[in-house]
């Protein structure tokens, strides 16, 4: 019964998903970016359809989260799967994983793992500090391959996934991220140089994991 109610609420958060999406692309635009997007699903009718397809998981994420933890926890990580569907939409249609959304998110995480029964704010705090250390090094050296943006998102994956399940995370995002991308190089969809968006295969993994093995906020 509770899984169905969080359903049910994952449809007007869906609603509010849609438009938070649509209001932060719209933005990253009118800070200077007038092209159509440099990808087939960037251009066209296809931005509001990745937008739809992204903002449709909201409820069935929602109810796995209201079965699978207590009611203060489902509500906790239900916020969090939110945020991570919101970076996965942006990155997607416009190449950006705001920070209106990664700071606060990261914030809210550790607060909660201070606050929440079971927390761990050691473990928080930890994890944030190696996942965003470890991709600050892989920006660098990839020299615009993994932006300050998927940086930001693996801070905050840390901050509330803690250990091992950032791990996890960020290595299933990583795998995950390097077999997509070959194929759609093999495909012919993107060039050598191109870039793709990368927060998607990140926050995706992380909703995995934290769906299956908890949050620091909400262990399992």
């Amino acid at each position: 019964m509770i899984a169905l109610w969080f359903f049910l609420a994952g449809l007007p958060a869906a609603y509010a998903l849609d438009r938070a999406i649509l209001q932060l692309s719209d933005t990253w635009r009118l800070d200077g970016d007038e092209s159509d997007g440099s990808l087939p699903w960037q251009a066209g009718p296809w931005p509001r359809r990745v937008r739809l397809a992204v903002v449709a998981l909201a409820p069935f994420l929602m109810a796995v989260a209201g079965w699978r933890f207590d009611l203060p926890q489902a509500a906790a990580v239900c916020v969090l799967v939110l945020a991570l569907l919101a970076c996965t939409g942006t990155d997607l249609i416009r190449f950006r994983v705001p920070n209106v959304i990664t700071y606060p998110g990261t914030a809210l995480a550790l607060v909660a793992a201070l606050a929440m029964p079971g927390g761990d704010i050691t473990g928080a705090v930890a994890a944030a500090v190696l996942g965003g250390g470890a991709f600050l090094v892989m920006a660098i050296v990839s020299r615009g391959g993994i932006g300050l943006g998927d940086v930001k998102l693996a801070v905050l994956i840390g901050a509330a996934l803690g250990l091992p399940g950032a791990y996890q995370a960020l290595l299933f995002g990583i795998l995950a991220g390097g077999l997509g991308i070959l194929i759609l190089f093999l495909a012919g969809v993107v060039s050598r140089r191109q870039g793709v968006p990368y927060a998607p295969f990140l926050a995706l993994a992380a909703v995995a994991v934290v769906l299956m093995r908890g949050a620091v906020f909400a262990p399992l």
